[in-house]
């Protein structure tokens, strides 16, 4: 069995998003931080093709557990990079409320409301600054469907947007 030498995989891949945000003609990269271990290696790998200054950090939380966004925070601050929260739950609540009564409200449907906001936000933001989004999904979840579509797998096949 070959040896994985994570040395150069980190090398090939940082310099690939360095390359495919210039080929793009844009500035950077925004990349949601959920506190967990894809955002946190995703952003680091960003960092390293592009420098800490072309790397926006968003915590989006929506009715989420409080640590997590502690979490992204520390990840940010330990990394170095600007991060700013957006708070979608009003945004979640408000939307939520203005649907017809008459429809039956599926609970997996209204979890999935929750992931397309937060692509929504992350798009919105990136257009704005000139940067991309970069995509913190991973195989496993691709693997066994584990994903919302127009949602957290809205930046994952290409890695960024």
């Amino acid at each position: 069995m070959r040896k994985l030498n994570y040395e150069k995989l980190i090398e090939n891949i940082s310099n690939w998003i360095k390359n495919y945000v210039k080929a793009a003609n844009l500035n950077g990269v925004v990349v949601g931080l959920s506190g967990g271990i894809d955002s946190a290696v995703t952003t680091s790998l960003c960092i390293k093709g592009l420098g800490k200054v072309n790397v926006q950090g968003l915590g989006l939380p929506c009715e989420s557990i409080s640590q997590d966004l502690e979490d992204a925070k520390f990840v940010a601050q330990s990394l170095g990079i600007p991060f700013e929260i957006v708070d979608l739950t009003s945004s979640y609540k408000s939307l939520v409320k203005s649907f017809p009564s008459d429809i039956i409200r599926n609970k997996m449907a209204l979890a999935n409301i929750k992931p397309r906001l937060r692509m929504i936000t992350l798009y919105s933001i990136a257009q704005s600054l000139g940067y991309l989004v970069g995509g913190t999904g991973n195989r496993t979840e691709v693997a066994i469907g584990y994903f919302t579509k127009y949602g957290d797998i809205g930046n994952l096949p290409a890695f960024l947007h």
